[in-house]
């Protein structure tokens, strides 16, 4: 019985290490899509704005507890302002993201 419960405290431990390595990674993803959005490349700009209307992203903010709409919503809020602001804007919220999501 004892190694049992051994055996589930060391599962539980490894499962939560990997739930933060996985926060971790979806933080680094939001990070450069959002960055991405700020780019003077219009191409990279519209690419990383699909990532934030994709499935994949829905999935992020399901796993990690966020309002996907709310997201969404902030971010077409940022793709309003100018380049420079843009940029500004990002890594702040990048700024922000890491003291989020870990």
């Amino acid at each position: 019985m004892i190694a049992w419960g051994l055996a589930y405290v060391q599962v539980m431990i490894y499962y939560l290490r990997m739930e933060n390595k996985l926060a971790k990674l979806d933080s680094l993803i939001v990070k450069q899509a959002i960055r991405d959005v700020a780019s003077k490349d219009v191409q990279t700009s519209q690419k990383a704005l699909s990532y934030f209307i994709s499935n994949d992203f829905k999935n992020l903010c399901q796993r990690n507890n966020f309002d996907v709409d709310k997201m969404i919503l902030s971010i077409k809020e940022l793709n309003e302002y100018p380049l420079l602001s843009k940029k500004k804007l990002s890594n702040d919220i990048a700024k922000v993201i890491d003291s989020v999501f870990i």
